[in-house]
């Protein structure tokens, strides 16, 4: 996962609901008293060490939340900051709440700046605003609130307190939030986010004493990074939890970090531990709007004429929705998780994907096959803690269960002809909820293996013209390189020229000249890409060497990118390759001619670890050099403590011999092609002379046995040549069959062989 995805990710639970997306308007705080959660600013300020702060510490992040006898709640959070370097004053100099307005409403209620020489500045009248974040062709309700602060310089204090009021219940009868211990700081120029070194942080939640409250196991932290304790009170008939991390260390986002959350100590807590509940809502918000009208009839007709089998009706449902039905770019939960009913979506000829859900779900059971929708936490939120129910969900597909001799399908219909059944890696392996009131558990769903997620290229150097070379390609994708591939190919601007320099990257030297694709608009066949590459003033002419390499790089290079890597000593987090992938080559080095002999300078090794295979074959035929490799990355994850043999290995494979070879003029080889030419007259008749010259040559030459081959040729050819039972007897001589080789001389003594 790249480290954009943990952070925008990060940002929003850590200050909001996992499953917030949203928007809302932004009350008056200077209309309402406010309550200050924490101490004065001067007393926090006296608690800094400015030689043990590092670029930022949080001094004190507090949120208490308080749920009322209704289960709507209402909380306050108040972060305060100091910064110490010139990088965190760009970081901290603006801040931005996440909050969702289907459901809450927030409020800032301060923020103020501690100069460096102990003078309090407050946020201006004009420096707030709540907006909406920038994702294009994106439908959500999610906003923010965007505050600057003043005069925040290299030794400052930050600090600012808001507030988030429930509108409107998600579940009812259920409360649920999820929380970070640390503060998420968006950095400066989208750059990702920062969690800095905390030195408190509190997490109060106080409820009714007759609601159950279920929370993640604190147990399960990192106790040595993440020491945090919980104490539980009860005064009259409230019950008050509350959560203290002392001294929590930096976190620090890298590239390809594991899904999972245990990076950093989130706490999960809800009124039920039971996922039945949450699907029995679901399945309540579902059912409603399975509901069908007569142009919707007639759909289902249309397909039970042609489709007669379970694997041809679900294939059908998948072609009818990706043709009649536009995806709208839309957060699930837009406008809380309620779909539209299945006819109006055939209807208006969009939807977002838990419209096309109840869509699909609706004309596979008048099909007469089980089918239910299933909530998805996609590869872009990584894998939370599940332990403790939620709706933390942000996509909606289909989920149709093994029957009728068939097996289980997950059928995602939003991408734009994708290829059947829609699965792509941003759902692979991750969480989900199939809504029914039966389900009890998270489903995971299933991983492509290694072998799946391929890229195989097929190059043959074929044309040679002049000083220049030319080669064709074909690119054949499997897995998330199909899908990403096929998506660029669809949307990507300057189309042609973007994905001619995307294929140049495997030779660096050469132009594409021609680029085609096949099936990318059809969605049962994989997307392939097929082309050619020019290499120009790469050969000096018909007795000139040409000189050929290729190496796995090419294709790691362009398909992987290992050349990044964090050294060992700046790696924090392990390591993970998620999937696994495989990268194969089949790549034909043909002679310029008949006259060109092969020279194997370097052939590439085979490999074998934790990690990585390479197997690399090489073969020479008739005027031609084929090398075969097979890559595969395999899916691993590397702890901190693995990761220097990981990287040593890595820069192993990407130092690896190449394969390097070369074609040179042979001498020797033209005059045998010549004379191998003329050894056949215009009438299609061997000429003796040819066939007695070019034996001669190959017993110059010690191939002995191609000279056999051409004397008894020549001796076929005239049986009463005297020079060609010589040549004979010479050549059977050097085969050793002696006793043939001393007839053969006798009947070329018997014809006037002078010897």
């Amino acid at each position: 996962m790249s480290e954009f995805f943990f952070s925008r990710y990060l940002h929003v639970i850590a200050i909001c609901s996992l499953l917030l997306a949203a928007s809302s308007s932004h009350a008056n705080a200077e209309d309402k008293k406010v309550h200050r959660i924490a101490p004065a600013l001067k007393t926090l300020a006296s608690s800094v060490d400015a030689n043990k702060a590092g670029e930022a510490q949080v001094i004190l992040r507090k949120t208490h939340v308080h749920i009322d006898e209704q289960l709507m709640s209402h909380a306050t959070s108040y972060v305060a900051v100091y910064i110490n370097s010139d990088e965190a004053v760009r970081d901290y100099s603006q801040i931005s709440v996440s909050f969702n307005s289907f459901y809450e409403d927030i409020a800032l209620e301060f923020a103020n700046v501690r100069t460096p020489d102990g003078k309090i500045d407050s946020i201006k009248a004009d420096a707030t605003q709540i907006q909406s974040p920038t994702d294009e062709n994106f439908y959500h309700d999610r906003k923010e609130l965007l505050f600057s602060l003043p005069n925040v310089r290299k030794g400052s204090i930050i600090e600012f307190q808001y507030r988030y009021t429930d509108i409107k219940k998600m579940v009812p009868d259920q409360w649920f939030d999820s929380f970070s211990f640390h503060w998420w700081e968006d950095r400066a120029a989208g750059q990702g986010s920062r969690a800095d070194a905390i030195s408190i942080s509190e997490l109060q939640i106080t409820a009714p004493k007759k609601i159950q409250l279920t929370s993640s196991d604190t147990n399960a932290f990192d106790q040595s990074r993440f020491p945090i304790t919980q104490k539980r009170s009860t005064k009259g008939d409230q019950q008050t939890i509350t959560w203290t991390g002392k001294n929590l260390a930096k976190i620090e986002l890298q590239n390809n970090m594991p899904r999972t959350h245990d990076y950093a100590p989130y706490l999960r807590v809800s009124t039920t531990s039971k996922w039945n509940d949450v699907a029995r809502w679901a399945d309540a918000l579902v059912e409603p709007h399975l509901i069908s009208d007569e142009k919707l009839d007639a759909l289902i007709a249309e397909i039970k004429k042609t489709a007669l089998t379970h694997e041809q009706k679900t294939k059908a449902v998948y072609r009818a929705i990706q043709d009649r039905v536009r995806y709208v770019f839309a957060h699930v939960g837009r406008g809380g998780y309620e779909p539209h009913d299945a006819f109006e979506v055939l209807k208006n000829g969009y939807g977002d994907c838990k419209d096309q859900t109840v869509l699909a779900v609706m004309l596979l059971r008048k099909l007469g096959i089980k089918a239910d929708p299933a909530l998805i936490i996609t590869r872009g939120r990584g894998v939370p803690d599940m332990r403790v129910p939620g709706v933390s969900f942000d996509h909606m597909i289909v989920h149709i269960p093994a029957q009728q001799g068939q097996p289980e399908i997950w059928m995602d219909t939003t991408g734009e002809t994708s290829l059947y059944p829609g699965f792509s890696l941003g759902i692979e392996g991750q969480p989900a909820l199939v809504v029914n009131s039966d389900t009890q558990t998270i489903s995971t769903l299933p991983e492509l293996n290694e072998r799946e997620h391929l890229a195989d290229l097929e190059l043959v150097f074929d044309k040679f013209d002049g000083r220049n070379a030319s080669a064709s390609f074909k690119l054949q994708l499997g897995g998330m390189y199909e899908q990403r591939l096929r998506s660029m190919w669809q949307y990507s601007h300057e189309r042609d020229k973007y994905f001619r320099e995307l294929i140049g990257q495997i030779y660096n030297s050469a132009e594409v000249t021609e680029l085609t694709a096949s099936n990318a608009d059809n969605m049962w066949q994989p997307f392939t890409i097929h082309g050619r590459f020019v290499f120009t003033n790469v050969w000096g002419g018909k007795k000139e060497p040409i000189n050929y390499s290729f190496s796995i790089t090419q294709l790691t290079n362009l398909f992987a990118d290992l050349r990044n890597l964090h050294k060992p000593q700046d790696r924090k987090q392990p390591y993970a390759v998620d999937p696994g992938f495989t990268l194969r080559s089949r790549v034909v080095f043909n002679s310029p001619s008949p006259e060109h002999r092969l020279l194997l300078k370097t052939q590439g090794e085979n490999i074998d670890n934790a990690y990585y295979r390479l197997v690399q074959t090489g073969s020479e035929e008739k005027n031609r050099y084929i090398v075969n490799q097979t890559f595969t990355a395999k899916t691993v994850q590397v702890p901190v403590a693995d990761y220097a043999d990981f990287y040593q290995k890595t820069n192993a494979l990407q130092e690896s011999n190449d394969w390097l070879l070369s074609y040179e003029y042979n001498k020797t080889s033209a005059e045998l092609l010549a004379l191998e030419n003329s050894a056949l007259n215009n009438n299609g008749k061997s000429d003796v002379a040819s066939l007695i010259a070019l034996a001669k040559l190959h017993i110059k030459n010690g191939d002995y046995k191609k000279s056999l081959d051409i004397a008894q040729q020549a001796v076929k050819a005239s049986p009463k040549k005297a020079e060609a039972y010589y040549i004979l007897g010479l050549a059977q001589g050097y085969n050793q069959l002696l006793t043939e080789s001393d007839a053969s001389f006798k009947t070329a003594e018997a014809l006037g062989y002078q010897f």
